[in-house]
């Protein structure tokens, strides 16, 4: 018991994800990026220009793929102009996602030449701390700590890791939200939620989330002379039917996030928030059901039955948070609903890309949360997430 108590500590899990995903981006710069770390980037030709992009970042043909727009932000997070550094943004949503890029250029301390390092450190520190956040989560869900390394392991991680994209970012900053939420800590908790909005702007959704199980918990409380939501997890904000201080867990991301939609809309000419919600968002299942049909028409590739794996798992997660929604935080069920409808919602886009759902990662890992909750064992999903997982590293340690 004494060394079960000494390993249930929210450091174990940051200690086993931060070597592990260490050891993929070596591996995976040694193997599919031939010992260069710009490849990471996957700069194309349609964005970038062979001639103006600084050297240590190879053009490929065609499009390239998002790290290149996040690339060309961190070299300068300031300069908000539709080109610039051989990089045109293909759209002016890419702008919204600060949080990384600026992360990035304060560790390359503004040094062009360290910018390709600082995407690859930044993520994987995030995947430190989307651990660490986890680890606390799963204590306060009265699971040992090391469950917190099912956040961390969501194999689209991989791609975000390995191609210097922003959902670990975001992960990190919406779980520490949480945790802190968790520990009564409402000013760190809206700070928290403020750099995720700014990192992913989905995850302003996540903060509405919150404010309606806020509501609909008050509102009960006024009609009830007795409440079991005093006494329940505080991720339903569930403590007294008036304004107060913890409200702030809300107003600074919600309030942040306008201010920083009104400051890019005076820099661009255009609302971020409209375009990147008509680019990322369609009609519910329309983007599944046309993956559906795409990748049943690849069968039996390798890609067919990675994508087919991937979307099975994604759903037997969810149906097993699903049917654990009566012992889960109200605030927390709220969160799962939202994450669930928006991947419903996801556009084609999404759907159809090879990249292992990390767009999808909200789904995941507000999934996971509600299983914490729950009183089952947890072996089945962690064993075939783990193995989704362990697929994607070997993947993407050969191919960029």
């Amino acid at each position: 018991m004494v060394l079960e108590s000494r390993w249930n500590s929210p450091l174990v899990p940051t200690l086993v994800a931060v070597p592990t995903a260490t050891l993929f981006v070596v591996l995976r710069w040694l193997v599919a990026a031939h010992r260069q770390l710009g490849r990471f980037v996957v700069a194309g030709s349609s964005y970038s220009s062979v001639a103006k992009v600084p050297k240590d970042v190879p053009v490929v043909p065609g499009p390239g793929y998002d790290g290149q727009f996040y690339y060309r932000l961190a070299l300068d997070p300031f300069d908000l102009a539709r080109s610039g550094f051989g990089v045109s943004f293909d759209s002016f949503s890419r702008v919204e996602r600060m949080g990384y890029p600026l992360l990035a250029w304060i560790v390359a301390g503004g040094q062009h030449e360290w910018v390709p390092l600082a995407l690859v450190i930044v993520n994987v520190v995030a995947c430190g701390v989307v651990g660490l956040a986890g680890g606390l989560l799963a204590q306060s869900a009265g699971r040992h700590a090391i469950w917190g390394l099912v956040f961390s392991g969501y194999w689209g991680y991989l791609w975000t890791l390995g191609r210097d994209l922003t959902e670990l970012t975001a992960a990190a900053f919406v779980l520490l939200g949480l945790a802190a939420l968790e520990r009564d800590a409402p000013i760190w908790s809206g700070l928290a939620f403020l750099c995720a909005v700014v990192s992913k702007e989905t995850s302003v959704l996540l903060v509405g989330a919150l404010v309606v199980a806020t509501v609909l918990v008050r509102r009960t409380q006024l009609t009830s002379v007795t409440t079991d939501s005093e006494s329940s997890s505080s991720i339903g904000l569930g403590r007294g039917a008036s304004p107060r201080r913890s409200d702030l867990v809300l107003v600074i991301p919600l309030v942040g996030f306008v201010i920083w939609q009104l400051v890019l809309l005076h820099a661009t000419g255009t609302l971020p928030i409209y375009k990147s919600g008509g680019e990322n968002l369609g009609v519910p299942f329309a983007g599944l059901f046309r993956g559906l049909g795409h990748y049943a028409s690849l069968f039996p590739s390798v890609a067919s039955a990675l994508w087919f794996a991937e979307v099975g798992i994604l759903i037997f997660v969810a149906v097993g948070a699903a049917t654990s929604l009566r012992v889960a935080p109200i605030g927390l069920g709220a969160l799962w609903v939202v994450s669930v409808l928006l991947a419903c919602c996801a556009s084609t886009g999404i759907w159809m890309g090879d990249v292992g759902f990390r767009s999808l990662d909200d789904a995941y890992l507000m999934s996971w949360l509600v299983l914490l909750y729950s009183r089952k064992p947890l072996w089945p999903w962690a064993l075939i997430s783990g193995g989704a997982w362990l697929v994607v590293f070997v993947e993407l340690v050969r191919y960029i």
